[in-house]
């Protein structure tokens, strides 16, 4: 997992980071199947009122019924021939015994029918409940990059290695 990179966050026991780094791996691994479970089932399902924010849509998805049209119609993914979320970054702090903050990266990729390949860089943050059948989520938000962020990253991509090791500190 990404342990290396976790910064110091309040009351973060190594165990609570491993756990719900696990459960956001397991939705890029449900995002990927699009024939098996769908990440609805990382949702806490005491929680009245589940929040989605998929980086694609235009408002919150809150509340069971959203979250099932969402994830389980499966006119959804007619159009949809692969998908690929991979998670990295992941920081984890507690907000609570039975409560956790996480935000991560995800590299995104999908083919749609009739379409190329696309991929994209996302940034993600949720709030995780431990159950009694490990951590769940009740809220979860996808956010793209700015338009100037992603032409910035063009433009630094596009500097040969050679240019970007003259100014190297």
């Amino acid at each position: 997992m990404d342990k290396s990179v976790q910064p110091e966050l309040p009351l973060l026991k190594p165990e609570v980071y491993e756990e719900v780094a696990a459960v956001i791996h397991e939705m890029g691994e449900q995002f990927k199947n699009l024939d098996g479970p769908q990440p609805i089932t990382l949702f806490d399902p005491d929680e009245p009122a589940p929040q989605y924010l998929g980086e694609e849509l235009p408002d919150w998805m809150i509340g069971w019924d959203a979250l099932k049209w969402y994830f389980e119609t499966p006119e959804r993914f007619a159009y949809v021939d692969a998908m690929d979320y991979y998670p990295s970054n992941i920081r984890v702090r507690s907000l609570a015994p039975d409560l956790a903050l996480a935000t991560w990266n995800v590299k995104a990729e999908m083919k749609f029918k009739n379409g190329p390949p696309m991929g994209e860089k996302l940034r993600a943050n949720a709030v995780l409940r431990k159950t009694k059948n490990g951590w769940k989520f009740i809220y979860y938000a996808e956010a793209p990059k700015s338009t100037m962020t992603y032409v910035q990253d063009m433009y630094k991509a596009m500097a040969s290695e050679e240019f970007k090791e003259r100014f190297a500190k």
